[in-house]
């Protein structure tokens, strides 16, 4: 027989031979799914319009010694189980005062008796920590440990000491635990968003305007472009709640006469609806005369509005002008809903004791 044929026949043998030997171990050509001894998990938070997630793998202590033991002191893990532990963030932010870009990261840990490091690698594709490299790394935070409050079987990630523009990331496992805090610029966030929408749909409507600046008015920042917004959603169309903002803005800039004429015509455009509601800012501040003062706008524009009625009795009683009280009261039952009759009731009877 020819030689190269008995070659190429060995050959086809062998590969034949392997060809089986992997079938029997290994299904090719359909692999299965099966549950995950680590269980995949996944959490997410919103901070502003900033978007953090953690995708990992939680693996059980299954009465194994993890710290120093399992999880080796000095050496770098993948904090987590199987693939990468894949931190995402969508803008940029503060870890522990370094800062770090918007995008996706490999979340690994480097544990010590007492203190933990988290590294952020710019690699969160390979398989758990085998194939780190710290030159690879973008940022490292060292935090203290701590003991957990309770022994925790799987390990976790959570979200604690969520704040308006901050959140930390605890990492608990067995005994221990340990976190790392994360800050985002909201506001200048939040303005750039802002300004973009402005830029769309929302440019056509006052609200969208009042919006924008009642937010900057709230937090107080960014006052004289919001004054800019606010003067455009009065353009559009006034009404109490433009001008109230106005108001707010023009007090923050030191301008209290400005203020002043400004929340004057908010009552003076505003529905009684709206009136009423600023007044019971006083009514919650115990300024019951000036709360009077303006139930008395809201009862100009509708003299039968029952809610400012009551309202207005409500800051009388606090005056000590029971008669007064009690014809505010008596009036407002008129026009009351039924649920609200009973209240009133119960306040004309002890008026008249």
């Amino acid at each position: 027989m020819n030689t190269k044929i008995i070659q190429i026949s060995l050959l086809l043998g062998i590969f034949f031979v392997a060809n089986l030997d992997a079938q029997k171990y290994f299904n090719i050509h359909r692999p299965m799914v099966l549950p995950d001894k680590s269980q995949e998990s996944l959490i997410k938070q919103k901070i502003g319009y900033t978007d953090i997630s953690i995708s990992y793998h939680s693996p059980g202590a299954r009465d194994r010694e993890i710290w120093g033991g399992l999880v080796r002191y000095g050496q770098v893990w993948r904090a987590g189980a199987n693939e990468n532990t894949v931190f995402t963030i969508t803008h940029d932010a503060e870890i522990e005062g370094q800062q770090l870009k918007a995008g996706t990261y490999g979340l690994h840990l480097l544990p010590q008796k007492d203190q933990w490091t988290f590294i952020f690698s710019q690699n969160h594709t390979s398989w758990g920590s085998y194939f780190y490299e710290d030159a690879e790394d973008i940022i490292r935070v060292t935090v203290p440990v701590e003991e957990a409050p309770e022994f925790r079987e799987w390990m976790s990630y959570e979200f604690h000491n969520r704040d308006r523009g901050e959140a930390s990331v605890i990492l608990t496992w067995a005994d221990k635990r340990a976190g790392f805090n994360i800050k985002v610029d909201i506001d200048a966030i939040a303005l750039e968003n802002i300004r973009l929408q402005l830029r769309s749909d929302a440019y056509w409507e006052w609200f969208s305007w009042c919006q924008a600046a009642a937010y900057c008015a709230e937090y107080e920042i960014n006052t004289d472009e919001a004054l800019e917004w606010i003067d455009r959603s009065i353009a559009m169309r006034e009404n109490f709640s433009n001008w109230d903002v106005k108001a707010d803005l023009l007090n923050q800039k030191g301008d209290e006469a400005g203020a002043k004429k400004a929340i004057e015509r908010a009552i003076e455009v505003g529905t009684p609806i709206y009136v009423e509601r600023y007044a019971r800012r006083f009514l919650g501040k115990k300024e019951y005369q000036q709360a009077v003062a303006i139930f008395d706008k809201a009862l100009e524009k509708d003299p039968t509005y029952w809610r400012a009625l009551m309202n207005k009795g409500r800051a009388l009683e606090a005056l000590n002008k029971k008669a007064d009280a009690l014809k505010s009261y008596e009036k407002a039952m008129g026009t009351a809903p039924d649920g609200t009759k009973k209240t009133l009731k119960t306040r004309i009877e002890a008026l008249k004791k």
